[in-house]
């Protein structure tokens, strides 16, 4: 007899690979102003993330395009970086 009791397996889909770049960041494009203000003042993520209130993960998905500050992050940011908003984050 060919009947079994058993669930068929699955084929696992393969993912498809992207064919550029530029679909890696869809959210927004990189703050390299500010990656270049934190640089110059010799700050680490974390420092930055320490100094203006939230973590350094939080500092590179801002950095990376991934995550959009709130209102009371840009503030403090300006403040740290002594920067205009509309320098460190041209794409908001």
């Amino acid at each position: 007899m060919g009947w079994s009791m058993t669930k068929p397996k699955r084929k696992k889909r393969l993912k498809k690979p992207v064919p550029s770049d530029e679909f890696r960041n869809i959210k927004g494009a990189k703050r390299e102003r500010m990656i270049a203000e934190r640089k110059a003042r010799k700050l680490t993520q974390a420092q930055l993330g320490k100094m203006v209130g939230c973590s350094g993960v939080m500092i590179g998905a801002i950095e990376s395009g991934r995550s959009n500050p709130g209102l009371e992050i840009s503030l403090q940011l300006k403040i740290v970086l002594e920067t205009p908003l509309f320098e460190l984050f041209p794409d908001l």
